[in-house]
């Protein structure tokens, strides 16, 4: 076997979308989008032979005023950690490659997966042996960080799959019966899903921005997205997509609903009308009575949705866009990665349309598994972060937990200067710049 970090980017995406771990974060697209960020491309393997055994794209981030870099392979190696000879010889070649590209360390956070459990928490036994796999990358020098729950990585380490080798039938039968009522409650409001072009992405953008304040996290840009899409979409990595509001059917649903609202209050009226006197014998009149303002009160909104709903036919004739969602492939995965919601119509229950239709997109393209995207390890119901997991595991699917982070450090002077010396100095930095302000 040999190192090599002269792979052209045709058989190196090859390799990268026929893998069995294959992720759209280590295509030459994704490198492409990263580079806008100031982020240098570098693709790097083990060649056996003319066949490639294992490979990984690496980016690399100049330090400031310095010669060095440092390297993170986003879900990176790709390679069966199970084969000794070939994480080996990938660790010597990257080790002797990187201290000649004066990189300081290098991050890397495969989807090796090590547990796994249904979706009521019961653990799936694993082929395999992913412990072995996590002891040996610690020998070779790798240090490993597999102990956050929450979000502090740089990717997630837990998420939600669903496997997709189901008819759309069993799978909707696996869903929670709150989410599948959503789903269709979303379509009978009039939601729409339509796969969005570049021309809304700044629709998105302004969405997620609103998603953004209210949930408490930063947002990327306009630009960001707008790159995002013209990179991976025409590689067909990514599809973006909007719900809409169609405002005729809205109204169509709205109608209907005030109608049997009118009935009712009609039915009510009438059997008061007709059996008042014994009604207030059998002490039902107060019941009637509050049913009634009740129904009045639901008149009254509906009569108000209705007028609101027919301003917005007027304002957007196409649909309002109330929500949106990027998603991506590579091999056989998809992966739910961005997903923004307006403030307004929350009660339509757009997010749930949103992905089921996803989830069908990914069965159309012949994809066995669906990734909701990152959860906390902690799915207790008191953790602020446990409504995002009871969202995604309404629609069935299984709790995956990854290794995590591993680092090789190639510099361990420079290394120390990065996690201790340099963390101060920023903090510093920000203290005195926040007194200039005052």
């Amino acid at each position: 076997m040999k190192f090599t970090d002269q792979i052209d980017a045709g058989t190196f995406d090859n390799f990268v979308l026929n893998s069995y771990s294959a992720h759209f974060m280590q295509t030459t697209a994704w490198a492409e989008l990263k580079r806008a960020s100031g982020w240098q491309m570098r693709r790097v393997g083990v060649m056996n032979g003319d066949r490639i055994a294992g490979a990984s794209l690496v980016l690399l981030r100049p330090i400031p005023r310095t010669r060095y870099s440092i390297g993170y392979a986003p879900r990176g190696y790709l390679l069966d950690y199970s084969d000794a000879r070939v994480v080996e010889e990938m660790t010597r070649g990257i080790r002797e490659w990187a201290r000649k590209q004066r990189i300081v360390f290098l991050i890397l956070d495969p989807e090796l997966v090590v547990a796994v459990r249904d979706n009521q928490q019961a653990d799936i036994e694993l082929g395999g042996k992913p412990d072995q796999a996590v002891e040996r990358m610690k020998k070779l020098g790798y240090l490993h960080d597999g102990d956050e729950l929450d979000f502090n990585g740089v990717q997630p380490r837990f998420t939600f799959q669903l496997p997709l080798g189901y008819e759309e039938s069993v799978l909707m039968d696996g869903f929670h019966r709150k989410t599948l009522y959503n789903i269709r409650l979303a379509a009978r409001k009039g939601v729409e899903i339509v796969k969005g072009t570049e021309a809304d992405i700044g629709t998105f953008a302004q969405i997620m921005a609103v998603t953004g304040k209210r949930d408490g996290f930063v947002t990327r840009d306009a630009d960001y997205f707008k790159r995002l899409y013209r990179e991976l979409h025409p590689a067909g990595l990514a599809e973006l997509y909007v719900a809409k509001i169609n405002p005729s059917r809205a109204i169509e649903h709205l109608k209907k609903g005030l109608e049997q609202a009118r009935q009712e209050a009609e039915n009510l009226d009438k059997r008061l009308a007709k059996d008042a006197g014994n009604l207030a014998e059998e002490d039902k009149l107060a019941e009637i009575t509050s049913k009634l303002e009740i129904l009045k009160s639901r008149i009254a909104k509906y009569s108000q949705s209705i007028a609101e709903m027919e301003e917005i036919k007027l304002s957007h004739p196409e649909g309002l866009v109330v929500s949106g969602a990027i998603e991506t492939f590579a091999g056989k995965t998809a992966w739910y990665v961005y997903g923004a919601s307006d403030n307004v119509f929350r009660d339509y229950m757009p997010n749930y349309l949103l992905q089921w239709e996803m989830i069908r997109e990914a069965k159309r393209r012949g994809c066995t598994t669906y990734d909701f995207g990152g959860i906390s390890g902690d799915v207790s119901p008191d953790n602020p972060l446990w409504g995002l997991y009871a969202f995604k595991k309404g629609f069935g699917g299984q709790f995956v937990e990854f290794a995590g982070e591993f680092t090789y450090v190639f510099n361990r002077p420079l290394y120390k200067l990065w996690t201790t010396v340099f963390p101060m100095l920023r903090s510093v930095r920000k203290r005195l710049m926040s007194l200039r302000r005052s």
